[in-house]
């Protein structure tokens, strides 16, 4: 990925193009238009680094949604981090990854999910929109991802109110672009809904962009999602090459030594440790 500073030049380009991220939960009110861009994030681990792109996006004239993974909240310090993101004008919301957490278990998946929203809101964070965690090493059986949750009706009708930013996209975006860096490049994910129908299908949907399209991009959709990880900026290029070394060799490695059992067992029951990465 790019610098913290490197970010803070391409938030400068995107507004001298006269366009200004906003927030996720203006969904409820307002449809996408023509120009205009939502930052995402996704926050699965080191919440100063969150904290930190907050206050640069919010320097330069830019609001973002924060999606934060429920066990975060519990660390030292997480309520007074959150809560600084969110007096800088940015949403604060739920990256959930309780259907994968929970083997599949809806009954049990939606008792840890209330469980978050709850102690969101004890953070003094009430949830308006969600996110499904992605996890690709994960073994299932009877689901196919943490999208599973949002999409059967009876979770549905607990959350009536609840965008969720993933199942939801192809509604609320119907002429727009979803770009993430997953896989720690820039991409156009050609079906950000539905794509987790095979193991390998979300990690190889998209197509590659630079970073300096992305305005264009924006300027020529009704809508466009920008989803990152605040996790993988970096300010020290030796390190940042290192982690970016280390990813793609155990990515490249579990693809092809996924065919074994083993393998596939190992990586399922230790696949929360790819948040890191």
């Amino acid at each position: 990925m790019i610098s913290f500073s490197n970010y803070r030049k391409i938030l400068v380009e995107i507004r001298e193009a006269n366009i200004r991220s906003i927030c996720i939960d203006l969904l409820h009110s307002q449809k996408p238009a023509p120009g205009s861009l939502y930052i995402k994030h996704d926050v699965e681990v080191k919440l100063e680094l969150a904290v930190r792109m907050a206050r640069i996006e919010a320097e330069e004239g830019h609001r973002a949604t924060y999606y934060v993974q429920g066990d975060l909240l519990r660390l030292p310090g997480a309520a007074e981090q959150l809560q600084e993101i969110g007096s800088l004008g940015h949403e604060v919301a739920y990256h959930y990854d309780v259907l994968d957490a929970s083997d599949g278990d809806y009954n049990a998946a939606l008792l840890e999910f209330k469980e978050y929203c709850d102690l969101f809101f004890e953070t003094g964070f009430k949830i308006t929109s969600v996110c499904p965690h992605g996890n690709p090493t994960k073994k299932r059986n009877g689901w196919k991802s943490n999208k599973d949750f949002f999409r059967l009706d009876y979770i549905r009708s607990e959350f009536p109110d609840l965008i969720d930013i993933v199942v939801d996209f192809p509604r609320l975006f119907p002429k727009g672009r979803y770009i993430s860096d997953a896989g720690r490049k820039l991409r156009i994910i050609g079906d950000i809904s539905s794509n987790d129908h095979s193991e390998l299908s979300a990690i190889e949907d998209g197509r590659s962009i630079n970073w300096s399209e992305i305005s264009d991009l924006v300027n020529s959709h009704s809508g466009v999602v920008l989803s990152l990880h605040p996790h993988r900026f970096y300010d020290n290029f030796v390190i940042n090459k290192i982690q970016i070394a280390v990813f793609f060799l155990l990515k490249n490695t579990y693809l092809k030594l996924r065919h074994y059992k083993l393998i596939r067992v190992i990586a399922s029951r230790f696949y929360k440790l790819a948040r890191r990465f």
